[in-house]
This record gives structure tokens, C-alpha cells and sequence, in this order.
């Protein structure tokens, strides 16, 4: 349970962030984390070690999320929410229906960040290869409607056991993007891009899947 309230609570700070002004957005973030600890206490859905962990992984999503960038933040919160499963992790309907909910919401724009700052990173990476000067790159389109979709479908379909149908999914994501692939002009950048994001993307889903599917009765 511990796990799914920490997911749910992290998705009502992003809820936040796309319905508040920027001034009000940290400050109803923090009364919003700080409100749910004290009802799950209260209402006996975590103990004390559990209003504990919840208090310190919501701050580092927090820091992390608005300090550094979306994609650190996620990997805190897959990791500190692993952890958590594995200490607190009985399946419980309530649980998976919370994280469910919690899931849909970081699988959309949250997740788009995510995916946006991994491929950023990956364009500053260190190259071993002559220095080059910069060369104007295709980008592609769609991704920020197409991504929240596809990650829905593959957590959805992983969860009923269609895994063909999530394989079939992936492929079919790859021919449609071929032209726009395949117009980059052997330099790559394109290819790498997809690669990446639709990997980071897919790993997302994954994630939120395996996530209900623990907690699932």
C-alpha cells in the first residue's frame, strides 16, 4: 500500500503543476503531500515507517523534480517505490486501484518530460569521434500526444497478458515512424532519438504494469 500511495501522491504534484500558477504551484504541492501523509496516517493505511517513507520520497520528487530535471526524479521514485514494494508489497485491490490511478497520470506529460530530458542527455553525451559542427536535425512530431497513448495501450495489454499484441505495438510504432527515420540522411540523429525515447517510453509502461500487477489481488 505504501508504494501505491507514494505514486498517487507524486501524480496529484503533477495534476497540480498543469492547473496552478507558477507562484502557487511548490506551495500547493507541499500542502497537498503533507495532507495526504497525515489522512493515510490516520486512517491506519501506513504505519509510522510508512508516513516516514512517503515524507522523504515525496520531498525528493519534489527536489528533484523541480531542481534538476523529470527524468532523475523518475528514476528516485521507480527506485524508491521498488523498495518500498519489496518491504510493503501485499496484494491489495485498494493498493493496485490507487496506483492505477496514480499510474495513468505519470504515464502522460510526466512522462513526456521524462523521455524529453533522457533524449536531451543523450544528444550532450561525449562523442569519441573528430568534433563536428552542429547540423540542423529533423524532430519528431507527435510524440507528445502519441506517447502518453502508447504507454496507456502497453500497460494495458501487459496487464491482460497480451504481450503479442504489445510486440506487434512496437513494430508497428517503428514502420510508422520510417519516414521520418529514414529521412535523416545517414547521419543517424533521427534513429537515436526514436531509439531512446521509445525505449525510456516503453521501460515507463513497463514499470507502471509491473507495478499494479504486484499489488493486483
Amino acid at each position: 500500500m505504501t508504494a501505491a500511495i507514494l505514486v498517487a501522491m507524486v501524480a496529484g504534484t503533477e495534476l497540480l503543476r498543469w492547473v496552478r500558477p507558477d507562484r502557487a504551484r511548490l506551495i500547493a504541492s507541499a500542502a497537498w503531500l503533507v495532507g495526504a501523509i497525515v489522512a493515510a496516517g490516520l486512517t491506519g493505511a501506513v504505519g509510522a515507517w510508512g508516513a516516514a517513507a512517503l515524507g522523504l520520497g515525496s520531498a525528493a520528487w519534489l527536489v528533484l523534480r523541480w531542481r534538476f530535471a523529470a527524468d532523475l526524479a523518475m528514476a528516485a521514485l521507480i527506485i524508491g517505490g521498488g523498495l518500498l514494494l519489496v518491504i510493503d508489497g501485499e496484494p491489495d485491490r485498494v493498493a493496485a486501484v490507487i496506483a492505477g490511478i496514480g499510474a495513468v497520470v505519470l504515464l502522460a506529460h510526466t512522462s513526456n518530460d521524462v523521455c524529453r530530458d533522457v533524449i536531451a542527455r543523450a544528444r550532450t553525451a561525449p562523442d569519441d569521434g573528430p568534433p563536428s559542427a552542429p547540423e540542423p536535425r529533423p524532430h519528431l512530431r507527435g510524440g507528445r500526444f502519441i506517447g502518453p497513448l502508447e504507454r496507456w495501450l502497453i500497460a494495458a495489454l501487459a496487464l491482460v497478458g497480451a504481450e503479442g499484441v504489445v510486440v506487434g505495438l512496437m513494430a508497428a510504432k517503428g514502420i510508422g515512424r520510417f519516414p521520418e527515420i529514414s529521412g535523416d540522411r545517414g547521419r543517424g540523429s533521427t534513429a537515436e532519438e526514436f531509439l531512446v525515447g521509445s525505449l525510456v517510453s516503453w521501460a515507463l509502461a513497463g514499470a507502471a504494469a509491473l507495478l499494479i500487477a504486484v499489488l493486483r489481488p
